[in-house]
């Protein structure tokens, strides 16, 4: 059994896992933690739902116009300050949306960006 999980929450959850599973069944959740590296947006900041900076690969693949960005941000859970924020962002970012890639080309653009250590600050314009 795997767990796939970035590095930092390795001591704030995963270990809370362990010795949570530990004290009721004796057992250990998993056997192989496989740490990814930190996505963040481009200025360095966590990727997160509460800032509306995440991006969908869906979007990428599919496309999506700015109007679907901003709905889906007005929609989202998001702190009203962060929502005037990252649709300012986003204006700025994709000011005609985020045209179709497909899949291939969002691979080819994450495959590119593991050559960073730790963090990978993801600038969805450098994939599309």
């Amino acid at each position: 059994s795997v767990l796939e999980t970035g590095h930092d929450i390795l001591f704030f959850w995963v270990a809370r896992m362990v010795m949570m599973s530990l004290t009721l069944t004796g057992k250990l959740p998993f056997k192989t933690i496989l740490l990814h590296a930190m996505v963040r947006d481009k200025y360095g900041r966590k990727m997160a739902k509460s800032l509306g900076n995440v991006i969908d690969p869906l979007e990428v693949i599919n496309g999506a116009s700015l109007t679907q960005l901003l709905d889906k941000l007005k929609s989202g859970n998001v702190d009203p300050k962060e929502v005037e924020k990252a649709g300012i962002a986003q204006k700025e970012d994709f000011p005609n949306g985020i045209p179709e890639c497909g899949a291939d080309a969002l691979r080819y653009g994450l495959i590119a960006y593991t050559q960073q250590a730790r963090n990978m600050n993801l600038d969805v314009a450098r994939v599309v």
